[in-house]
């Protein structure tokens, strides 16, 4: 075969060859009204994005929050019309508050109110309200058993807040908490009535602690500080006798056995024993108990009208 020859069979194969190639690279193109459309590739999601929480509990409940090598036991309660303090900064919408509690499970878990937001059933986000409401959350860490609880406020200005979100420092969603407010506005101070006749209470739930026996203090307005709650139903005894070795004089009691100021039980229905110290009627005694205490000791009332996450503040 000779050179013109050579050409002429090369043209005629690239000529019967092209419309196999427009058929082949059509096929790898969609369609819309007949017309063709390029080919969209799917990218599967990276494995570093860190996923987003789609688990959630009704307020008033607990989770464990794992971040990293941290675990932290968080719980979000009443949500509630918040009654600003008498030296806040104005708001210009609805005060609302929620009271949260951290403790430590394994790790250090940096604490900040900031870390907190919420969010309406349209999208509308709330960022803590600072410095309006007494009691705020302060801002500083907890390691494994301790425990440090605050309120958190939100100046809502449009829709109604229905979730509560706990993220980490760079604002990824860690944990999430629905649910409406109850309405009923947050005690500025505790009530110290005290019924007539209370109801005789019978001491259940002794954990057999030859050295302590439980107690069943009277609802009469006294202000305690609660050192240590203790919430394993596998380690009540261990964890209790720990504590109050470590704090002599310091009595325990169990929750459910004890004045309706207190929480009952945890989101899971587990009894909570709490060691503490009784300190006296008036808060001031009850604030420098606390500060004596420090780590994550608090104040509470004991009576039978104070909301129960009501903390005093200090």
């Amino acid at each position: 075969m000779d050179h013109g020859e050579r050409t002429k069979s090369k043209s005629t194969a690239a000529w019967m060859l092209a419309p196999t190639l427009v058929a082949f690279a059509l096929a790898g193109c969609g369609t819309t009204d007949g017309n063709p459309t390029a080919a969209v590739a799917t990218v599967a999601p990276s494995t570093e994005q860190a996923p987003v929480t789609e688990q959630s509990v009704p307020i008033g409940g607990t989770q464990e929050v794992v971040d990293g090598r941290v675990t932290t036991r968080v719980t979000v309660d009443s949500l509630v019309p918040a009654r600003a303090s008498q030296y806040g900064l104005s708001t210009s919408g609805q005060l609302q508050q929620v009271t949260v509690i951290l403790e430590g499970v394994a790790g250090t878990t940096n604490v900040n109110p900031l870390y907190f937001s919420a969010r309406a059933a349209d999208g509308t986000s709330y960022d803590p309200e600072l410095g309006a409401v007494d009691g705020q959350l302060t801002t500083g860490t907890v390691t494994a058993g301790d425990l440090l609880k605050g309120v958190v406020a939100f100046d809502v200005t449009g829709p109604p807040i229905a979730s509560i979100r706990y993220n980490d420092a760079l604002g990824d969603e860690l944990a999430k908490w629905t649910g409406r407010s109850d309405g009923v506005l947050a005690p500025s101070a505790p009530t110290t009535t005290v019924p007539s006749a209370p109801p005789a209470v019978q001491a259940t739930g002794d954990l057999g602690i030859a050295s302590t026996p439980i107690s069943v203090p009277a609802c009469d307005g006294t202000g305690i500080v609660v050192l240590y709650s203790a919430v394993d139903p596998n380690s009540y005894e261990q964890e209790v006798a720990a504590q109050l070795q470590a704090n002599p004089g310091a009595q325990y009691l169990r929750t459910d056995n004890s004045c309706p100021s207190l929480r009952q039980a945890t989101a899971e229905g587990n009894a909570i024993y709490a060691v503490y110290q009784a300190v006296g009627p008036s808060e001031s005694q009850v604030c420098a108990a606390v500060t004596s205490a420090g780590g994550g000791a608090y104040g509470k009332w004991l009576d039978t009208t104070t909301d129960p996450s009501y903390i005093i503040p200090c």
